[in-house]
Order: structure tokens, then C-alpha cells, then sequence
């Protein structure tokens, strides 16, 4: 079975070790920077990321199972000191904090994500770290910088091993992962350390096929909790010599997985892979965003589309990620969020792609449901470079002719930004039910983490312990 496997052992062994020589000088680079180190606008990104990711955890408080898993948390001893995103909740274990945050902050696809490969960093590093932050009395400012090198760490992982077709999730392969780093490199443990955690994590990750995400199926909302506990007993083992190696990761992705490695992943470009991220208003997976911004162009050069009563026959071109969703009647809110028919659909009668467009009503409204039926995938014949390799062309048919728009590449990323105001309103939106008063905490950590002297009233200083910013987020 070897020679079957591995024709050319040579080869391969000194793939392995290019590898792991790749890996491991990018691990002692990155844990080697200090908080001085990181630029205003890093900082701020970093800051930001905290503010959607949280912002979207509040947003998902009231979703039925989401609540029920909280409740069902609650029953269990023993309570703790660190924090759950919920007001009047009471404090948990630090697994516990980490596992419902996580839930609650995936579960609206509204949390930040990274635009150079399939990878959510700030979902994969924040639950376990904050969580970790509250009980070793860690700073506000240590876990910006934590999370600034723990997103580098995944988000290099994630590039440097990439499967095509994508069959296992990211949050799946990759939760522990940034979950691990985060931790390890709050707790400022020594570069090799920090690489046999990371390496052990690797190993870690779960078997979450992509397609549960598509057929809607709960159980991949819970892939980034369970990630965040498994990068945190990852950091545990290896404090205590039980961890990977430098060709761990290798041996995972490649040997294991057959994927295919780009080592030029885990090279010094000089920006921190933060500056890459996006953010959403979408909520649903940001395959789809294009196809909902050319509808929205659409609607705005004729209003008449808007609510689909005129529309006859609906085509899309998608790009090859968006084109495997393709979920003409999903059954669950996650099946709506993954299904380019009814994200296309929901924007024709909507006119957006917020919260209503995709929630339980969404899934029963007979109007999108009419519209998923008309929908025809075809594929995007004309695929460019990132940043246009996301790109969608809506043609909308109706009794008096066919009219057609393409998006390139959907606003929220690094070539693309939203405005300020806007992703400000989105996030006091997010907040408004459960947590009104967690904007103006949120808003106060962005403009400390980019260099504003000035602590408001109410607010931790930007060195005062994460512990007293998560009550203040979650005062009532």
C-alpha cells in the first residue's frame, strides 16, 4: 500500500519536511510580534472584528436551539468565571463560554470572515480566547494582539492546504486550529510550544462535510464550538509535552486529506492577514453576496422587480463556489443561508439580504418559494483573479423583456469596504434586542485599539481586563 500511496518517497519526504520547515518559521515569526509592534489600523481591524463577531453572537440569542442549548448549559454545574454573550446570564466554565459563544456567534453567518481562502478567523480564534482572557485576567489589548497572530496562523493554514472540490467544512477543519493559537499565544507560551499546539490542533479537526451546510443541517452550525473546546484541550496537552510536530500539519491535509499545498502561503508579505478580512450585512454564506448586490442593482434601475410579481424566469451565473449551492427547498434557516435560489430569490422580494430574507418565515413565504423554482445555475464563464473570483451575473425575465446585471465582487472586502455608518448601523442592529448598550462599548475598543487616548465614561481602559469589557458588553 505504501509504494501505492507514495510513488516516490524521496519526493514526498522532502515535500514533508519543505513543509514543515514552511510551517514552523512562520509559527516563530508570527508569535515573535509584540502589541508595539501592530500598526494603528491593524489594531483597529483587530478591534473591529471583536465588534461584528460579538454583534453577531447577540443577534443569534433568541434562535430556538440556540437558546436551548444555553438553557441546557445552565442546568449543569459548575458555574465559573468567564462570561456567556447573553445579559443576566450567570458566569460559566471557560469550555462552556467558549462552546456557546461560538454557537451563538456562527449561527447568523454574520460573523467577519477572511477573503483569501475558506477560512472564518475570527470565529475559529475569539470564543476560545475571550474565554481564556476572562480567566487569567488577561487584557483588553491581549487579546487584540492574540487575535491579530492567531488570525495570521489559521488564515496561513488555510492557504497553504486548499481542497478542491471542498468536501470537509472549514469551520469543521479549521476551528481548532485558530482556537489553539489564540490560547497559546495569550498565555505568551514559549514559539515551540505554541507549534505543538497549533500542529496538535491540525490533527484535531472534525470530519464536517461541506454538504451539511447545504442540505441545512444543524449539526454544522456546531462545528466551531466544538473547534473552540478542541483547540483549547490542544493548548492543554501540549503545556504537558503531548502535541504535534512541524510535519503535522502535512501529514494531515496532505497524506491524509490530499490536499494541495502552497507553501509561498507561509512566507512574510508584510500585512497581516486582519487586513483581509470582510464583513457582512448579507446574512448568509458570502458565495452568495454577489448574486444579491446584482439584484439589488437590478431593483434600483427598475423598481417595478421588486417583489417578484413580474419575474418569469430567473438566471445566474455563479462562480464555481457558488455554484454547488444549489438547495431549491431548504428546511432550515442554515439550508436558506446556503442556497444561492433562495438568497436570489429572497433579494427580488425583499430587496436585500438581512435577517428577514433568510429566518423561518422566509422559508414558507410562497413568494421566494415561487422564485427558487425559477432559478437556473449556470456556471460563470469568465473567472479572474481575486479579488474578482467571486463574481455573479443575474438575468431577471419577465413578460416585457430580460434584464441582466453582473457584480464582480461584493462590497464588505478589503477592495471593496463598507462605509463606517453602515457597518456601524448593522451592528447596533445586531445588538438591539439583547444587548442595546453593547455598540457604545464595541464602538469605545475600536477607537482605543486605534490610538484614541481618551477612556469614556463606563468603559475599561484598553489595558483593564477583558473580564470587565464582557460586563460591560453584557450589562443590561
Amino acid at each position: 500500500m505504501g509504494p501505492v500511496l507514495n510513488p516516490d518517497p524521496a519526493a514526498d519526504a522532502a515535500a514533508r519536511q519543505a513543509a514543515a520547515d514552511a510551517f514552523a518559521a512562520c509559527v516563530r515569526r508570527v508569535v515573535a510580534a509584540q502589541w508595539q509592534d501592530l500598526a494603528a489600523p491593524v489594531r483597529r481591524r483587530a478591534a473591529m472584528i471583536v465588534a461584528d463577531d460579538v454583534s453577531a453572537a447577540f443577534s443569534a440569542l433568541d434562535e430556538p436551539q440556540v437558546a436551548q442549548a444555553r438553557q441546557v448549559m445552565l442546568a449543569r454545574p459548575p458555574q465559573g468565571g468567564a462570561s456567556l454573550l447573553a445579559p443576566h446570564a450567570p458566569g460559566v466554565g471557560p469550555y462552556a463560554a467558549a462552546t456557546q459563544n461560538a454557537l451563538a456567534m456562527g449561527w447568523n453567518e454574520l460573523d467577519e470572515g477572511y477573503r483569501k481562502a475558506v477560512c472564518h478567523g475570527g470565529l475559529y480564534v475569539l470564543p476560545a480566547l475571550m474565554a481564556t482572557a476572562e480567566q487569567e485576567r488577561a487584557s483588553a489589548s491581549d487579546v487584540l494582539h492574540a487575535l491579530v497572530l492567531a488570525y495570521e496562523l489559521v488564515t496561513r493554514v488555510a492557504r497553504a492546504w486548499r481542497f478542491t472540490p471542498m468536501r470537509i467544512h472549514p469551520h469543521a477543519l479549521l476551528a481548532p486550529v485558530g482556537a489553539a493559537a489564540g490560547v497559546a499565544i495569550l498565555r505568551r507560551l514559549p514559539p515551540d510550544t505554541v507549534l505543538s499546539a497549533v500542529a496538535g490542533a491540525c490533527s484535531m479537526g472534525m470530519a464536517g462535510p461541506f454538504n451539511q451546510a447545504l442540505q441545512g443541517v444543524l449539526v454544522r452550525n456546531a462545528w466551531a464550538a466544538q473547534g473552540a473546546a478542541m483547540g483549547m484541550l490542544a493548548v492543554e496537552q501540549a503545556q504537558a509535552g503531548i502535541g504535534g510536530s512541524a510535519c503535522t500539519p502535512y501529514d494531515v491535509y496532505v497524506t491524509a486529506l490530499g490536499a494541495a499545498t502552497d507553501l509561498a502561503a507561509f512566507h512574510d508579505e508584510g500585512e497581516w492577514a486582519v487586513a483581509y478580512g470582510y464583513q457582512k450585512i448579507n446574512a448568509c454564506c458570502q458565495y452568495a453576496h454577489s448574486a444579491i448586490e446584482a439584484v439589488q442593482a437590478l431593483i434600483a434601475g427598475d423598481a417595478s422587480l421588486l417583489g417578484g410579481d413580474r419575474v418569469t424566469a430567473i438566471r445566474v451565473l455563479a462562480h464555481p463556489l457558488a455554484h454547488g449551492l444549489d438547495n431549491r427547498e431548504p428546511t432550515t434557516t442554515l439550508g436558506a443561508k446556503f442556497s444561492l435560489p433562495h438568497a436570489v430569490a429572497a433579494a427580488v422580494v425583499h430587496g436585500h439580504g438581512g435577517a428577514t430574507a433568510f429566518d423561518s418565515a422566509s422559508l414558507a413565504d410562497p413568494r421566494i418559494a415561487r422564485l427558487r423554482r425559477l432559478v437556473s445555475l449556470q456556471p460563470f464563464p469568465d473567472p479572474r483573479p481575486w479579488p474578482l473570483d467571486r463574481p455573479a451575473t443575474v438575468a431577471l425575465e419577465t413578460a416585457d423583456g430580460t434584464l441582466e446585471q453582473t457584480c464582480w465582487s461584493a462590497r464588505g472586502g478589503p477592495d471593496q469596504p463598507f462605509d463606517d455608518q453602515d457597518v456601524w448601523s448593522k451592528i447596533e442592529s445586531l445588538c438591539r434586542g439583547q444587548a442595546p448598550q453593547a455598540p457604545r462599548v464595541l464602538h469605545a475598543l475600536v477607537d482605543m485599539a486605534a490610538g484614541q487616548a481618551q477612556v469614556p465614561p463606563g468603559v475599561p481602559p484598553l489595558h483593564g481586563p477583558w473580564h470587565e469589557w464582557m460586563q460591560a458588553l453584557t450589562a443590561a
